[in-house]
C-alpha cells in the first residue's frame, strides 16, 4: 500500500513500519497458502512528528502533526496532533502543550 512521511519528522533508529499484516488472520486462509496476502492500509506520518528508537508503527495508523512517540512503543492506532504517546500498545501520557507549563 504506502508509508507517508511529512516534511520535518524525526525518526529513531531500529524503526518499523509495517502497511501489512503479511498473511490472513483467518487459520483456513492462512495454511491453503502461505503467499496468501494479509490485510494492507496507509500509514502517514504528518509533519514535525517525533518517534523514538525501535518503534512499531502497525498498518493504518495516522501520526499526527508534532506528535511524539516515545522509544520501544508499538503504535496500532491514529495519534492525534500534539500528543505524546508511549508503550505496547500505545497509549497517551499527555498532551505537548503540558510540557511547555513544566
Amino acid at each position: 500500500v504506502s508509508i507517508t512521511v511529512k516534511d520535518h519528522v524525526m525518526i529513531g533508529g531500529g524503526c518499523k513500519f509495517w502497511d501489512t499484516d503479511f498473511h490472513p488472520l483467518d487459520y483456513e486462509s492462512r495454511v491453503q497458502s502461505y503467499e496468501a496476502p494479509g490485510t494492507s492500509a496507509p500509514i502517514v506520518i504528518e509533519e514535525g512528528a517525533f518517534i523514538g528508537a525501535g518503534t512499531i508503527v502497525l498498518k493504518g495508523v495516522t501520526i499526527g502533526a508534532r506528535a511524539v512517540i516515545g522509544a520501544g512503543s508499538v503504535v496500532t492506532k491514529d495519534v492525534p496532533a500534539g500528543e505524546i504517546w508511549a508503550g505496547n500498545p500505545a497509549v497517551k501520557v499527555r498532551d505537548l502543550a503540558s510540557e511547555k507549563d513544566a
